[in-house]
């Protein structure tokens, strides 16, 4: 096992925030492409929930929370 300095480990934990909420835009886009199909879900609530991306603030908070059992001392 290697030892990472708190850059590296920050880069990392960055990385899977961001992969997460990747993902959880993958898996909203293809639910919302199904509801799209089966007629539960008009054009423009596919297109609105399609085009929303995350922010910046919402990658940080994931990071954060992510982050948050390295630092604990317990």
């Amino acid at each position: 096992m290697t030892n990472k300095n708190p850059f590296e480990l920050r880069t990392e934990v960055l990385e899977m925030a961001k992969d997460y909420l990747d993902q959880q835009q993958k898996a909203n886009t293809a639910f919302m492409e199904k509801a799209l199909e089966e007629g539960k879900k008009s054009f423009e609530e596919y297109q609105a929930a399609v085009t929303k991306m995350y922010s910046m603030e919402d990658l940080m908070e994931k990071a954060k929370e992510m982050y948050s059992f390295v630092s604990k001392k317990d």
